[in-house]
């Protein structure tokens, strides 16, 4: 699709909370797809609509990026879409240096759980729950904050 403008701090749309996606429609696959554009692009490990404008409860994951693959070719397996997500349990506080493509060049330590159960649904509107361990815990739970209107540095 295409490649999205970034929403940057002090932008007070990353301090508003996100609406559940209710329609599952072309419009959701686009914002999707912009989002999943956009990240790579950026070659990030993940991105919440919030930081593209889009008040919608929705993040995409760079699994690749995560487990520290630089390569570029990228599979579709490689991307997560979470979809109106909520975090079921946590456990082991940990301290995680953080970046965000919404503060560029800025990196902050943050208190976050190194295990996470979340529970979502996909872009076709299937329930799934994943148990995330290690960084893919850290980055679930700081698009989830964006989501919230949340930012890491409030952490």
């Amino acid at each position: 699709m295409v490649v999205k403008p970034l929403v940057y701090h002090p932008n007070s749309l990353l301090r508003e909370v996100s609406i559940k996606v209710d329609a599952f429609d072309s419009d959701l696959q686009d914002l999707i797809e912009d989002l999943v554009d956009t990240m790579l692009a950026e070659d990030s490990m993940g991105l919440a609509a919030p930081q593209i404008g889009e008040l919608k409860r929705v993040f995409v994951l760079n699994k690749k990026r995560i487990t520290g693959n630089k390569s570029k070719n990228y599979q579709s397996e490689d991307i997560l879409c979470i979809v109106n997500p909520r975090i079921e349990h946590q456990e082991n506080s940990i301290d995680s240096s953080e970046g965000c493509l919404s503060f560029p060049g800025r990196r902050e330590t943050v208190k976050r759980f190194s295990n996470t159960r979340l529970k979502a649904v996909n872009q076709e509107n299937q329930p799934f729950t994943l148990d995330a361990d290690g960084m893919l815990s850290i980055i679930i739970q700081h698009e989830i904050d964006h989501l919230n209107g949340i930012l890491f540095i409030d952490r």
